[in-house]
């Protein structure tokens, strides 16, 4: 009895633990999600029904977590129902229109009927994503589905432990993030520090020269080009129209269609050309727009069209065109994040 006690309380800290890593605060997201899953469990003697609703969100390039909630429904007479909580680990979800992916997690769950107690519950799958709109997805996916009595497991299965595969379907509504957080951009601009992150520029800095007629003639070219892959998939260390882009890979893929050789990365493209205070006022068409959480490295970029409007690849939407307005939340999230602009072209 005391050893199925401790056990309990081992695997309860266990999940604890594994919960507590996953949801550790970090740096706003570009895009959150709302997934419904249904499917069904092939184990020996029954087909428990799953149902599944989970809140996934972007973590870094291809990663996101998605914290689910289970309900695995046995209505025969075998070992019982399965209530949890799972969170999960996913690579490449949401990357493109059509995206395979892959998905994994631990969690702990209520098994009912018969002998009920807490259980581990182990995952790993693939799946394919269609996604039609840049807010709305539909995926099947194939999972091999563990319950552990013993915390064992993949590597270490026993007879007891329930195993089998979960073929599912899933829906998933997104929407681009909306938290304040503590934004990075003020008046004052600022530029990359050795480290990458950011600190303010002296007072006596110069601003960036306006551009000549021939450069503005050329940045116009520039900022055409990107207008002209409006609507492209988001797609991380992408660089064309046939794969899709990702932020940076716009910029160098804009630049580049004119002979203009800029760095591949953010952080890299943060210290190309003069810097631009982030001042609208400031701003020539084509300058590359940072974005950077307080005290962190670039980790966005966008071409700046005109009118306080720039063109960027989101995970969210793809290719398209945002504002640095403060009356409306999705301006004033960018705006917030805006930490200074590099001039490339003179």
């Amino acid at each position: 009895m005391r050893h199925g006690a401790d056990a309990r309380r081992s695997r309860i800290v266990t999940v604890a633990l594994v919960l507590s890593c996953a949801l550790r605060p970090g740096a706003a997201l570009a895009q959150r999600a709302v997934d419904l899953q249904v499917g069904s469990w092939t184990v020996d003697g029954s087909n428990p029904t799953l149902f599944s609703a989970g809140l996934w969100r972007g973590l870094t390039g291809p990663l996101g977590l998605n914290l689910r909630g289970i309900a695995l429904i046995d209505r025969s007479a075998g070992q019982g129902s399965l209530y949890g909580l799972v969170p999960e680990l996913s690579l490449f979800r949401g990357s493109r229109r059509i995206a395979p992916y892959a998905v994994g997690g631990a969690g702990l769950a209520y098994r009912s009927g018969g002998s009920s107690e807490f259980v581990a519950v182990w995952s790993a799958g693939l799946g394919v994503e269609l996604n039609p709109r840049s807010w709305f997805g539909l995926a099947v996916e194939g999972s091999r589905f563990v319950e552990d009595e013993g915390l064992r497991g993949f590597w270490n299965l026993q007879e007891d432990d329930r195993r089998g595969w979960v073929l599912s379907a899933r829906v998933s509504i997104r929407w681009s993030a909306r938290s304040t957080g503590r934004g990075a951009a003020g008046a004052t601009g600022r530029s990359p520090s050795a480290s990458g992150a950011y600190e303010p520029v002296s007072s006596t800095s110069q601003p960036a020269e306006p551009l000549s007629n021939t450069g503005f003639v050329r940045a116009q070219q520039i900022v055409q080009t990107a207008l002209d892959a409006m609507g492209e998939p988001y797609r991380w260390g992408g660089t064309s129209t046939d794969e899709g882009f990702d932020c940076s890979g716009l910029v160098w893929y804009a630049y580049g269609e004119h002979g203009v050789t800029v760095p591949r990365t953010s952080r890299d493209q943060a210290r190309v050309g003069r810097a631009v205070a982030p001042e609208v006022s400031m701003l020539e068409p084509g300058d590359i727009l940072l974005f950077a959480e307080r005290g962190a490295a670039v980790t966005h970029v966008g071409l700046y069209v005109g009118n306080a409007r720039f063109i960027h690849a989101t995970t969210s939407g793809g290719v398209g065109i945002s504002e640095l307005y403060a009356d409306d939340d999705y301006s004033r999230w960018w705006l917030e994040r805006w930490v200074g602009a590099r001039r490339v072209l003179r």
